[in-house]
């Protein structure tokens, strides 16, 4: 593996911890994009990044977590860090994002049906074991939190960022990982509405069951009513469509 020091260096100097960790953050995204590090890649130890970098341990230990949020890399405790599929979007989908941030709730709609419901039916043919398991954790873990009324818009936004990933398109997974902040910030007023966290949580069970069923025809009409029934949702929190 090459140098992962080259470039300006980076100092807590003129700046607080947080602003740090995401200048680190960047810098290892963009060697794993200018490397062309693959899946299952071992990133550098925390100490040789530490050095290389001239940052704190916490402050790389920092930037790690985030870039695991993002899915670009998979902490293995124990283990070590390795490069995660999420690292090949990463960066990708900043046009998309943009657009989608300057987006109507309308437009919004217009561009997650046709991408998500042919998602689903890919996911349901072509999704593995791992993956299964993967929408399998992150179900539990979303009705863990409704269960203790909690917000489970990261839970609910996540599953559908891995159910896109599982369909194996990168062009339609990219735009379901766009879609992932707006997800995670209207989640909470939709979540105001009385019976929507019950329902929603309904719903992603039924996907994850039929694309477990390799179902695919029922998969996408079951995310076809999803999207459709998210919709009245709006127009009950009286959002324009």
């Amino acid at each position: 593996m090459t140098s992962w020091s080259d470039g300006p260096g980076l100092s807590l100097t003129g700046g607080d911890r947080r602003k740090l960790a995401d200048s680190v953050a960047q810098r290892l995204l963009a060697e794993i994009k200018r490397q062309g590090l693959s899946e299952g890649t071992r990133m550098p130890s925390e100490r040789s990044l530490q050095d290389s970098l001239g940052v704190s341990r916490s402050t790389v230990r920092e930037a790690l977590r985030g870039l695991a949020t993002l899915g670009v890399v998979e902490i293995r405790h124990g283990g070590g860090v390795f490069v995660a599929a999420g690292a090949a979007m990463a960066g990708v989908t900043d046009g998309i994002a943009a657009a989608l941030s300057r987006a109507d709730s309308r437009v919004l709609f217009e561009a997650r049906r046709p991408a998500e419901v042919e998602l689903v039916r890919l996911a349901a043919v072509r999704r593995s074991s791992a993956e299964l398991s993967k929408l399998r954790s992150i179900l539990a873990r979303q009705e863990r939190v409704v269960m203790q009324g909690r917000p489970a818009p990261p839970q609910a936004a996540l599953f559908h960022v891995l159910l896109a990933e599982a369909g194996h398109n990168e062009v339609l997974a990219s735009f379901a990982a766009s879609c992932r902040q707006i997800l995670e910030e209207r989640g909470p007023k939709l979540e105001l509405v009385e019976g929507y966290q019950e329902w929603e949580l309904k719903d992603h069970k039924g996907l994850f069951e039929a694309v477990q069923d390799r179902n695919a025809e029922l998969a996408a009409g079951r995310m076809q009513s999803h999207l459709d029934r998210v919709v009245d949702f709006y127009q009950r929190l009286g959002w324009p469509l």
